[in-house]
């Protein structure tokens, strides 16, 4: 073999060798992410479901600076004793003092009141007082609404009859106590209507299912005056939580029995007087978050969806915030899918956790601080760290396949970036959207019971009720002893009447019991 065949035989073979490790690199990436997705399944399939992170804390101690001013305050305590860490005994809780107590006494037998000692007659010198929790079964009551008619003697025609009732729903048996326990065990406690009806029938009482859903569908339209009031108290807030959800609706004109619609959630950013608001619309597109919020100015929080930022742009009076958690979550994903001996906190995905919960931790110390406190606290300890953040995924970016969970959690949270360092800015808003999420979970878990709508009216009733009751709860009130007065109250009132008085935030809960 000649020279120049040498030469060409062994460009060839490099040219080839080249080829096959370029092969072998992108055989090996594709294993890799096989490797990685195999992980984060079987993970969410068999792993806790918890976001926890427990990784170590060697290289960041970001956490211990951010709360130095409280390891400084607990070691000036003029209390020097060691403090050693105990695991607390377990106390029952007392029951409640407004509970109805039944007194039961119990005595010794008579010829046992005699001292066993000298024989003398035993006296009464005290009680001892043990509480039992007792629970009656729910029970039906009928009431008779007796109306007194009255007659003329002298000309025997003019009869007068003592008017009806006012009732929520005229000419039906419904009473406002069975119409707000329907209520909430529906969307309160996620009892299904089918589920109630085998309730009401150990009652020995007959209900179809199809008149309970009549009548959810009219106490729905009675109260939904103070959903609008409650509508127009929320756009009138600094700032506004959003998030969606799935519903479907069987019977809705010109769409399959299969299509999907969404049930909107809005919710007030402060956690003092909560306001919830649920919507149900056919889509999730964006002209359904720019037609709620049309005259609405002031920040909005959200995840990454495309709908808010559309928003934002068309809407110049709102500000997008992003949600932290969100971003953090992807992180998580990307450790869950690390093998097992590489979850370490000094993992790449372990580094941005690490970072992310000094945050959490600086907002669990001014939890309770204003607005401007909070706003200040961010800004003083918050950024620094947020700035520390922005440089690892800069510098990361480069060096992590795209199409990896740790490459998707880069890219996320860099075209995050400039909405989620927007809480930095304000004391209004939360580093996350968590509240909107932990709102809309009643919905979520409700339809797992009863999975659709069966119309449209019914999903709108639907958004009502479950508005008005979470906002209830959230308030504080005893969401049934709260409806039962609303429902007792509305009747009566003319149209057009305000209703502001009604609203959860504006009742003291002491003042509304549950009936004993």
């Amino acid at each position: 073999m000649t020279t120049a065949n040498t030469k060409c035989f062994e460009k060839a073979c490099q040219k080839e060798n080249a080829l096959l490790k370029r092969q072998l690199h992108d055989l090996q990436k594709k294993v890799n992410w096989f490797e990685e997705q195999f992980r984060l399944l079987r993970h969410k399939q068999y792993g806790p479901s918890s976001e926890r992170f427990e990784g170590q804390q060697a290289m960041f101690n970001e956490v211990e600076e951010a709360l130095e001013a409280d390891a400084e305050a607990q070691e000036e305590a003029p209390n020097t004793e060691q403090i050693t860490c105990q695991r607390k005994k377990p106390v029952r809780r007392p029951l409640s003092k407004d509970l109805p107590r039944q007194r039961e006494v119990h005595d010794i037998p008579e010829e046992e009141k005699q001292c066993d000692c000298c024989g003398c007659e035993l006296h009464v010198i005290g009680e001892e007082i043990s509480e039992k929790l007792d629970i009656v079964p729910a029970r039906a009551t009928v009431i008779e609404h007796v109306r007194l008619k009255y007659g003329c003697r002298g000309c025997e025609t003019g009869v007068k009859t003592a008017p009806v009732p006012a009732s929520p729903i005229p000419k039906s048996i419904a009473t406002p106590g069975l119409l707000a326990w329907i209520t909430i065990s529906k969307y309160g406690d996620a009892l299904p209507l089918y589920r109630q009806v085998s309730i009401l029938k150990r009652m020995e009482v007959e209900i179809s299912r199809a008149t309970l859903a009549n009548w959810m569908v009219r106490t729905a339209e009675l109260l939904e005056p103070l959903y609008e009031a409650l509508k127009e108290k929320l756009l009138k807030q600094p700032a506004i939580m959003a998030d969606e959800t799935t519903v479907q609706v069987l019977k809705e004109e010109g769409r399959e029995a299969t299509a999907t619609s969404y049930m909107w959630l809005y919710r007030n950013a402060s956690h003092s007087q909560p306001v919830i608001i649920y919507e149900y619309q056919k889509g999730r597109g964006s002209e359904h978050p720019i037609r709620f919020l049309q005259d609405y100015r002031g920040y909005l929080q959200c995840d990454g969806y495309s709908a808010y930022k559309k928003l934002a742009r068309e809407q110049t009076g709102i500000t997008l915030v992003g949600c932290m958690a969100h971003a953090r979550r992807k992180f998580k994903e990307a450790f869950d899918a690390l093998p097992k001996s590489k979850q370490l906190a000094t993992s790449k995905p372990g580094q941005m956790l690490a970072l992310i919960r000094t945050l959490y931790a600086i907002e669990q110390r001014i939890k309770d601080n204003t607005p401007t406190e909070k706003c200040l606290s961010r800004q003083n300890d918050a950024r620094p760290v947020m700035d520390k953040m922005k440089a690892w995924l800069e510098k990361q970016a480069s060096k992590i396949t795209p199409k990896s969970k740790l490459g998707e959690a880069i890219r996320y949270m860099q075209n995050q970036w400039v909405y989620l360092e927007r809480y930095l800015d304000s004391g209004l808003v939360d580093i996350d959207n968590n509240a909107s999420e932990r709102a809309i979970k009643p919905f979520v878990m409700g339809r797992k019971g009863w999975l659709f709508s069966d119309t449209v009216a019914g999903a709108k009733s639907s958004a009502i009720l479950y508005s008005l009751v979470e906002t209830a709860k959230q308030n504080g009130q005893e969401p049934y002893a709260w409806l039962r007065h609303v429902l007792t109250q509305l009747p009566s009132m003319s149209k057009g009447s305000d209703v502001t008085e009604l609203l959860p935030m504006n009742i003291q809960p002491e003042s509304l019991r549950y009936p004993q």
